[in-house]
This record gives structure tokens, C-alpha cells and sequence, in this order.
């Protein structure tokens, strides 16, 4: 039996994190919901601030190939057909996101998200806090910089830890396809 990654990881040019941040900080900001259609608000389980891209921005291209590759690379052989709008997040101090899961398998969707990609758009030393942790048997901690890009598997779970200083600003979009059977 192979082992399987629980995470596949890229990198892009720290230019390419301040242009995205540039034209992601044209779009209102709001507050966070949970929920296959946003209905949950909670800030116990997930307090920050998001924007949602356009699907067409340059950087989901980038991130779409980066799940491609990872799940080619990891050997998940998950069905992509698509995937969602960039989801622009910043965490500032006490902002975090709880575990939890990126797959809704009660939902009435038509398309299951299989490969969560995100891309760290900070430097590491311009936050405290803030890890991207992913579980499988125990805690992972994900080896970020700027312009980290990091594809896993939607249905492990993980979080991103309470932010102590300073300022965290990432993008993450769901790579989808047909429902698990």
C-alpha cells in the first residue's frame, strides 16, 4: 500500500501575493458565515473578515493548476470538474477558524468540494499565531511563507489558529466535482 500526502505543496513569487492583495482590497469586506449557504454566523467557532473573487481572477488559474497537480502527485484521484470563487480572508488578532471540514455530505448540492486549496498571501514575521493546522490521526502544522500554495484533500479536517498580532491574509478556493459515492 502507498502512502498518500495529506498535502501537496507550490510556491509563487511574493509579487505575484501583493498584486492578488492589491486587487482582492477592491472588493467590500464582511463578515465570515459558515455553512454550505452561508446561513451559520458564529464567531466562537470562526471570526474573520472575507471577500469573494471572481472565479476568472488570475490567481484561481494558478491555484487550480497547483490542485491539479496535487491531486495527480498524491495519487487522490479525486472526479474535478470545477471549482469556486477565490475566498479573500484576513485574520487579525483574536481572528481564527475553528476545525472544521470543507465538505457539506447532508448537502443538497449537486457537487461535493474535493481539494481545498489556499495560498498565504503574508510573510510569516507580519502576524503571530495564525498556523494552518490539518488533522489526520494528529495535527499537522503546514510549512507557510508568502506565496505558499498548499492543496489537501476537503474532507480533512483543519483550522487556522487564533491570530495574536498582526495581520494574516490568505486565499482559498474549493476544487469540485461530482458527488462522493
Amino acid at each position: 500500500m502507498s502512502h498518500k500526502p495529506i498535502w501537496y505543496l507550490k510556491q509563487i513569487p511574493p509579487e505575484f501575493c501583493d498584486k492578488a492583495v492589491e486587487d482582492f482590497l477592491l472588493v467590500a469586506p464582511k463578515d465570515a458565515n459558515m455553512g454550505q449557504n452561508g446561513e451559520t454566523k458564529n464567531h466562537a467557532q470562526r471570526n474573520t473578515t472575507v471577500r469573494f473573487i471572481d472565479s476568472g481572477h488570475w490567481l484561481s488559474y494558478i491555484m487550480h493548476g497547483v490542485a491539479r497537480e496535487g491531486n495527480f502527485a498524491c495519487k487522490w484521484h479525486f472526479d474535478i470538474t470545477g471549482h469556486e470563487n477565490i475566498q479573500f480572508a484576513e485574520y487579525g488578532p483574536d481572528q481564527h477558524y475553528d476545525w472544521h471540514v470543507d465538505v457539506f455530505p447532508l448537502g443538497n448540492q449537486g457537487l461535493d468540494r474535493k481539494v481545498s486549496v489556499v495560498c498565504l498571501l503574508s510573510e510569516p514575521s507580519e502576524f503571530e499565531g495564525g498556523d494552518l493546522e490539518v488533522k489526520l490521526y494528529s495535527e499537522y502544522k503546514a510549512p507557510l511563507k508568502k506565496g505558499t500554495i498548499i492543496a489537501f484533500p476537503s474532507i480533512l479536517q483543519h483550522r487556522v489558529t487564533p491570530v495574536i498580532s498582526g495581520l494574516r491574509r490568505s486565499a482559498t478556493i474549493w476544487m469540485n466535482g461530482p458527488r462522493f459515492k
